[in-house]
């Protein structure tokens, strides 16, 4: 094999498959990125046990000049330092057991790795394949990801680390996330009618889309994986077994309290009241009253902030006081639209739904912190 190829075009692919390369995985071809080229395409392969992505790239003979067809893997993060060292076109070159990289006087030669050949990876995109905007996905996973968990110290925490994509034979896919706490849905239209139920690692599913992809791509699924291919490139990661819980019946409690407030004004006032930071202290009272909300953070033995704004309605029901971690209801606003947003209370003040007064696609579920009532008992019989 040998082949000359333009530094910018080899150090871009190289960048972007790396993305999808653990450089610590016990199979060790999955530590490198794979080359595979012949008189018409120069392939390019990057994986993991978990996720695959592969860039082809037309052999033009300007910016790839191929003299000989062949295939080799190369340890990726070795193969992203060398590159930089090259200025402008870079020949690889197998000679027996020696894999060469050179361009002029600079020159590395590797020992070509017998730990195991590389896998025949299929990227077949053909299946349940339909066209989705990519700003959208982007930012929906974005989005409902807030409310997945990044915690390793529960039972069963897996499923919590997953975003939920289903369909029902409809033209729009729901994406749902929940840690327990808070959970969050968000819907993509799509331009056909399809049957879909897929549970997917968040931090996957983010890597789909990148800089790179343009406004409209193709999105492919199957009972093992689901992709994104588009131009030169097809991206895909596996689907997880696990089934994921049923939250319709978070969506048919009752709600007796509706207020309303801008959503930049509740994140100002959020921050106005927040003057320390910690992973302990989280907990902010917010005190919803006619027309104003008042919002008060107090940190043990450091001090007490209070912040008030005046640009809030109750729309519906009495005034209450609850305590949020403030970090949910911060994120969980600003994920939605700019503009008014609505807030409304269940009947037994144990869920506090907050959506976007014209977008009711994207909704954000939130559990308040409960509060603990002392209860002073009085024993008359000693007085």
């Amino acid at each position: 094999m040998k082949f000359t190829i333009s530094k910018n075009l080899i150090e871009q692919n190289v960048e972007f498959l790396s993305n999808y390369i653990d450089s610590n995985d016990a199979f060790i071809p999955f530590r490198g990125i794979h080359f595979k080229i012949d008189s018409e395409q120069l392939v390019l392969t990057g994986a993991s046990s978990t996720m695959g992505a592969r860039k082809t790239i037309k052999v033009d003979e300007k910016n790839i000049k191929l003299e000989k067809s062949g295939n080799i893997y190369i340890q990726a993060s070795m193969l992203r330092t060398i590159i930089k060292k090259f200025d402008k076109n870079i020949t690889f070159s197998l000679n027996g057991n020696l894999i060469h990289i050179y361009e002029g006087s600079t020159k590395f030669t590797l020992t070509k790795s017998e730990s195991g050949i590389y896998p025949n990876i299929s990227f077949d995109d053909n299946e349940n394949r339909f066209e989705i905007d990519s700003t959208k996905f982007d930012k929906i996973v974005s989005d409902v990801s807030i409310s997945t968990s990044t915690s390793n110290d529960r039972l069963n925490s897996l499923i919590y680390k997953c975003i939920n994509l289903k369909s029902d034979n409809d033209n729009k896919i729901v994406f749902i996330a929940t840690d327990t706490y808070r959970l969050s849905t968000e819907i993509l239209p799509i331009n056909r009618e399809l049957e879909m139920n897929l549970v997917v690692d968040a931090k996957n599913l983010r890597k789909l889309i990148t800089k790179d992809a343009p406004k409209k791509v193709f999105m492919y699924f199957n009972d093992n994986k689901i992709g994104i291919s588009y131009e030169n490139t097809n991206v895909w990661t596996t689907v997880n077994k696990m089934q994921f819980m049923d939250v319709s019946q978070l969506f048919q409690v009752k709600f007796s309290r509706t207020f309303a407030i801008e959503r930049e004004e509740l994140i100002k006032t959020i921050n106005k009241a927040l003057f320390y930071t910690s992973e302990k202290d989280k907990k902010m009272e917010f005190t919803f009253e006619q027309n104003s909300l008042k919002i008060s953070f107090e940190v043990p033995e450091i001090g007490i902030g209070v912040a008030e704004t005046q640009k809030f309605e109750i729309l519906e029901g009495d005034k209450i006081e609850l305590d949020f971690n403030y970090n949910y209801v911060k994120e969980a606003a600003q994920v939605l639209d700019p503009g008014m947003l609505n807030i409304f209370v269940s009947n037994t003040e144990d869920k506090v739904l907050i959506m976007n007064k014209n977008n009711p696609d994207n909704i954000q579920l939130i559990t308040p912190i409960r509060k603990y009532k002392k209860v002073k008992q009085i024993d008359e019989s000693r007085n």
